[in-house]
């Protein structure tokens, strides 16, 4: 039997093909397909293509400004993930014509807005991710539709989206129960009433990134090692914390693997031993600029973190060759040791230190 045409071809050896060409050869497909019969099975076939991931390269930033956007949707395709710059026009094109849409990546996006917002969470249903991170027109409202209309979310970035305020997180708190990932990096207007928040209302949340959020002190960070006892990633670097927020982490997080506490001053020698015996997991510490952390704590991670595979001492200027030779000793897993501006380590110390980074 000779096949003449697309149009003779089982519907099911026709999606096959299909589904091997790039989005490029399907462009051009799709132009040259002018014979009607063709054309029918052609387009029946992309409603079985597989599932489209838009990424942040240069063939889809080419691509979307030649209008694909309107062509996958003018064909049905089934878009699940998008990572592109769009504005709000864009943004609203694809709320409105990509219903299962699960992952969004529009950071660094300027001028992106509430509404645009309010439309993702009406046509979006199934949005499990979602990162807005940069926007800095995005206010509570926003937030509080997010909370609405997306109780699937899991992971959300707002990282620098800095009007919103602890209205935005409690809601968020109150409405996304699921959500496991939350990053509110430099969003200043937080406080501990934000925090605690989230600590009664997403206890599935395993990673949080609440840097530079200056207003949370240790009462928050209570709350939060209360309530989030899954936590394996915590970000506190240049909060307002003590050594009283560390024991409470010790005490509430035991799954905790990284630690990032750079620039919280108020930490000293008592809390990095605290957290020594306390989180035998850990895996990655940062403690860049915390002036008071001295030989004595670093002695204690030696002791009782032996999976550290990552610690940060820049600009500790008490440590010596004695905690680099302890760290050196007794975490054999530690492949990255950064000891920039460590002003008390010699020439012996980092060499120590080379050794350990030529592991990686």
């Amino acid at each position: 039997m000779t096949t003449k045409s697309f149009a003779d071809l089982p519907d099911t050896t026709f999606c096959n093909i299909i589904e091997y060409l790039d989005w490029c050869e399907v462009g051009r497909f799709d132009n040259a397909l002018l014979n009607r019969n063709a054309r029918k099975s052609y387009l029946d076939a992309l409603l079985m293509i597989r599932q489209v991931k838009v990424e942040r390269n240069e063939f889809w930033s080419q691509a979307i400004d030649k209008g694909i956007l309107n062509w996958l949707i003018s064909r049905n395709i089934r878009v699940i993930s998008w990572d592109s710059k769009v504005d709000n026009t864009k943004l609203m094109t694809i709320a409105n014509g990509c219903p299962q849409l699960q992952s969004l990546n529009i950071s660094e996006c300027d001028y992106i807005t509430e509404e645009g917002i309010t439309a993702v969470v009406n046509g979006c249903p199934q949005l499990q991710s979602l990162d807005i991170s940069y926007s800095r027109d995005i206010i509570d409202a926003g937030i509080r539709a997010l909370a609405t209309g997306c109780p699937q979310l899991q992971s959300l970035n707002i990282n620098n989206c800095y009007k919103i305020t602890d209205e935005g997180i409690i809601a968020l708190a109150s409405g996304c129960p699921k959500l496991q990932s939350l990053n509110i990096d430099r969003c200043d207007n937080i406080t501990d009433a934000g925090i605690k928040a989230l600590a009664n209302g997403c206890p599935q949340l395993q990673s949080l990134d609440i840097r530079n959020c200056d207003r949370i002190t240790d009462a928050g960070i209570r709350a939060l090692a209360t309530g989030l006892p899954q936590l394996h990633s915590l970000n506190m670097s240049g909060c307002g914390i003590t050594d009283t927020g560390i024991r409470a982490v010790v005490t509430g997080c035991l799954q905790l693997q990284s630690l990032g506490i750079s620039l919280c001053r108020y930490i000293t020698d008592e809390g990095i031993i605290a957290l020594a015996s306390g989180c035998p997991q850990l895996q990655s510490l940062d403690i860049r600029n915390c002036g008071s952390i001295t030989d004595a704590g670093i002695r204690a991670l030696a002791t009782g973190c032996s999976q550290l595979q990552s610690l940060d001492i820049h600009w500790c200027v008490d440590i010596t060759d004695e905690g680099i030779r302890a760290v050196a000793s007794g975490c054999t897993q530690l492949k990255s040791l950064n000891i920039h501006r460590c002003l008390s380590i010699s020439a012996t110390g980092r060499e120590i230190a080379e050794r350990i980074n030529s592991r990686r």
